[in-house]
C-alpha cells in the first residue's frame, strides 16, 4: 500500500517578499530569488518525504490558463490573469485536505484564517524557514558522514570518479593527436 504524503502548499511570492524584508527586489532578483526557492524545496522536499506545490501570483499578466512547471518533482503553479495565488491555495487546500494533512505556508494572516480546515495547517514564513534551514543543516551533516567534501556548491569531477576511472580518462587525453608531451 502506498504511503500517503503530507502536502506542503508554498505562497511563493508571499515567502520571498517575506523573507528579504524592506530590501527592494527588482524582476531579475525576483527571477533568481523564485529558483532558489524552488531549489531550497527540492531539498525539503526529499529530506522530508512530502509533495510540495509553490503557487505565485501572475494575476497581472495576460495569461488565461494557469501556467504548470514541475522541478524535481516539485510542482510550480502561476495564477491566471485576474486569479490570486490565494485562490489557487485555497482551491488546493478544498481538493487536497480530504486525502491527507495539508501545511500552507504563507504569512498573509488573511490567507491563514480562510484555509483553517480539518486536516488543514499554517506555517508563517518564519516558521517554515527556520525548517527549511535545519533541513539544509541536515543535509549538510549527512554529507560530512559520508565522507563526501564540498568547496561551497562545487565538487570538482575529478572527486566523483573513482581511481581507475581517473587513469582512464588520463589515458585518452595522452592518446590524443596533436599533443604536445
Amino acid at each position: 500500500m502506498k504511503k500517503i504524503k503530507n502536502l506542503v502548499i508554498v505562497d511563493g511570492y508571499n515567502y520571498i517578499f517575506n523573507s528579504a524584508g524592506d530590501i527592494v527586489l527588482s524582476r531579475q532578483d525576483l527571477a533568481g530569488l523564485r529558483d532558489k526557492l524552488v531549489s531550497d524545496l527540492v531539498t525539503y522536499k526529499h529530506i522530508k518525504d512530502c509533495d510540495i506545490i509553490v503557487v505565485f501570483d501572475a494575476r497581472g499578466s495576460r495569461n488565461h490558463l494557469r501556467g504548470l512547471e514541475e522541478i524535481n518533482m516539485v510542482r510550480i503553479i502561476y495564477s491566471r490573469s485576474r486569479e490570486t495565488a490565494d485562490s489557487v491555495i485555497e482551491e488546493l487546500v478544498v481538493n487536497e485536505s480530504y486525502k491527507r494533512k495539508v501545511f500552507v505556508v504563507t504569512s498573509d494572516y488573511s490567507q491563514q484564517k480562510v484555509v483553517f480546515r480539518k486536516n488543514t495547517y499554517r506555517k508563517s514564513v518564519r516558521e517554515f524557514g527556520l525548517e527549511m534551514d535545519q533541513v539544509k543543516k541536515r543535509l549538510s551533516g549527512r554529507l560530512k558522514d559520508s565522507g563526501i567534501k564540498m568547496a561551497g556548491n562545487f565538487y570538482p569531477l575529478q572527486k566523483r570518479l573513482r581511481p581507475e576511472q581517473l587513469r582512464r580518462i588520463q589515458d585518452l587525453r595522452e592518446k590524443q593527436p596533436g599533443k604536445n608531451k
